[in-house]
């Protein structure tokens, strides 16, 4: 329909000359011998492989239906800060932690065996407290490689022995905190690296859930504390390192015990630069400056002399400029008691009282 054709009453004759139509069966015939061998071997494959499903059958491995219900599919609604971590932190490479030659990337908790690694993986299942687990089990226990996803959208993926997290793990809190490291008993034990949603990273050691031993804590700031823990808190000797945007501070020696400082070896020395081109060097304390030092400001100005706790304090000399500087006595950053005012090579003596000249000394 829709097309214009004619119809012609002529009748066609059988044009096939008998001895091609003779090869052809000929070739039917070895065609359906090609196709009767090949499903035989179809169906013997097939039955191998049920033979070996039967006899290695990972039925006896499920969990019991009171324990966990088996789903139909993998959830995929993560909290939003929890997808933000995925997609920065990539999948989880099991590869990386399974005989590492680096000790921070080996657990010592867990070794995943030969047999381990025959162990079935089952579908989805939805746990009694609420959480989903997809991956290995082992006589009804999640054993081996797994990941659980907890209702409050927490994912988890790494090993698991005796249905605990054991071994390397990766942790994703909803609040998009993440752990990465050594598992025992479902708690942060041996080496790990801890990234709070904030920025702060502490790579260390970790006893029970808890940051004890040594380690490394560094802040957004730029400042970083290595040393000892103890009960998640800085207990022992340690160093800090601080520092203002890109420049480097000094480095001070303290100890803390349960995070409270009871020693601080001070008068260290160091150097600070600021953005604005201001930088200070010489003697620290308590994160001030403190004892003799040099300042200069990015217009020329300088300043060398005594310092207590972050002002000017003692004997020092003030550079206004090539023709002008004061050289005497200072208190809380202001010009206080004895002092010498040089002015294009003039100079007088005279009594300062806060920063105000109250009388020359010299007399003309």
């Amino acid at each position: 329909m829709g097309v214009c054709c004619t119809h012609s009453n002529v009748k066609f004759e059988n044009l096939i000359p008998p001895q091609l139509i003779k090869e052809e069966i000929k070739y039917d015939q070895f065609a359906l011998k090609i196709q009767k061998h090949y499903k035989g071997y179809k169906a013997r494959k097939l039955y191998h492989k049920m033979k070996i499903k039967t006899e290695e059958s990972p039925v006896v491995h499920h969990p019991k239906p009171e324990i966990a219900q088996k789903l139909s599919q993998t959830p995929t609604d993560y909290a939003l800060t929890v997808q933000k971590a995925l997609y920065k932190l990539g999948p989880f490479r099991y590869n990386d932690f399974i005989n590492s030659d680096d000790p921070n990337k080996r657990s010592t908790n867990f070794q995943f065996t030969d047999e381990d690694k025959k162990l079935p993986f089952l579908e989805p299942h939805r746990l009694i407290d609420g959480a989903i687990y997809i991956g290995q089990w082992k006589n009804g226990i999640k054993w081996g490689k797994g990941k659980q996803i907890w209702p409050d959208g927490s994912v988890y993926e790494g090993f698991w022995q005796n249905n605990k997290a054991c071994g390397i793990g990766r942790l994703i809190h909803q609040n998009g905190d993440v752990y990465i490291g050594d598992w025992l008993n479902d708690q942060c034990h041996g080496f790990g690296v801890y990234t709070h949603s904030d920025g702060t990273i502490y790579k260390g050691n970790w006893v029970e859930d808890k940051q004890e031993g040594d380690g490394t804590e560094e802040y957004p700031d730029g400042t970083i504390y290595k040393g000892q823990f103890l009960n998640s808190m800085k207990h022992g000797q340690g160093e800090c390192f601080y520092s203002n945007k890109n420049q480097y501070f000094q480095q001070i020696t303290i100890k803390l015990q349960r995070g409270i400082l009871v020693q601080f070896y001070s008068r260290l020395q160091g150097s600070l630069m600021w953005s604005d081109g201001k930088e200070y060097k010489g003697a620290w304390e308590n994160n001030q400056m403190h004892g003799y030092g040099e300042f200069k400001w990015s217009d020329g100005r300088s300043y060398k002399g005594d310092y207590k706790h972050d002002l000017k304090d003692g004997e020092g000399e003030f550079i206004i400029d090539e023709n002008t500087r004061y050289k005497g006595s200072w208190k809380s950053g202001k010009q206080h008691g004895d002092g010498v005012l040089v002015a294009k090579d003039f100079a007088r003596t005279g009594v300062w009282c806060e920063g105000i000249r109250i009388q020359w000394k010299d007399k003309f």
